[in-house]
């Protein structure tokens, strides 16, 4: 199948229509009378939150489902499922890495908090 995808330095970034993310932001409120009648009404404008990244383009290309469920480009090389494990895996373990250094961290706050907790016990005792 034939699908619209955006582009960024001969890689495609997105299969399908791009999310522009468009909001109704308010410029400048209602105004009202003192009987609550309004006296001008609100101003609002639809901004973009998400544009597209500068130099991206918007091409067709021929689109294929993965193995997954996903889609992918036709005949793009996709990661095997032992190379999805083992990023996943990867991933798994940098996040412990982080855990456990944001725990010491805390630990070592901890033990100087208590350290200083004595100190004022004995500041206050003497």
């Amino acid at each position: 199948m034939i699908k619209e995808c955006v582009v960024l330095n001969d890689e495609v970034i997105n299969i399908g229509p791009w999310d522009y993310n468009r909001q109704q932001v308010l410029l400048s409120p209602a105004e009202y009378d003192d009987e609550g009648k309004v006296t001008k009404e609100a101003v609002y404008e639809e901004q973009t939150t998400n544009p597209l990244p500068e130099g991206a383009t918007i091409e067709e290309r021929e689109i294929e489902v993965a193995p997954d469920g996903g889609l992918v480009i036709k005949g793009s090389v996709q990661p095997t499922g032992d190379e999805l494990l083992g990023q996943q895996l990867t991933e798994l373990k940098i996040q412990a890495m982080q855990q456990t250094q944001l725990l010491a961290s805390m630990g070592a706050e901890l033990a100087a908090t208590k350290l200083e907790l004595i100190n004022l016990k004995g500041a206050n005792q003497s």
